[in-house]
């Protein structure tokens, strides 16, 4: 390995959500909004998010530290373009 070349950092298990913990959530959305997205804040500072219409469908499971950057991103507008562009093109079609 050459000195300008990083090595790979190992993968990092994702925390397992167990149905128990499932169960005893409380889930937060937009006020008025029960088919967006929701979340739910574990004791061990994870937070949960899934899609408010289909309670089904996969959870996305944010550590603190990925919670504080999503945060922080977009609240200093990192989505804003992705949304102009968005707005631009119409839907997505596939």
């Amino acid at each position: 390995m050459s000195e300008t070349e990083k090595p790979e950092a190992a993968p990092v298990a994702k925390r397992v959500v167990t149905d128990e913990e499932l169960a005893a959530l409380t889930w937060y959305g937009a006020p008025g909004d029960t088919g967006g997205p929701q979340v739910a804040f574990l004791d061990d500072g994870y937070v949960l998010m899934r899609h408010g219409a289909d309670h089904d469908a996969p959870l996305l499971v944010f550590d603190p530290d990925e919670w504080k950057a999503f945060r922080l991103g977009a609240r200093d507008g990192e989505f804003d373009e992705v949304e102009q562009q968005a707005s631009a093109s119409g839907p997505a079609t596939g």
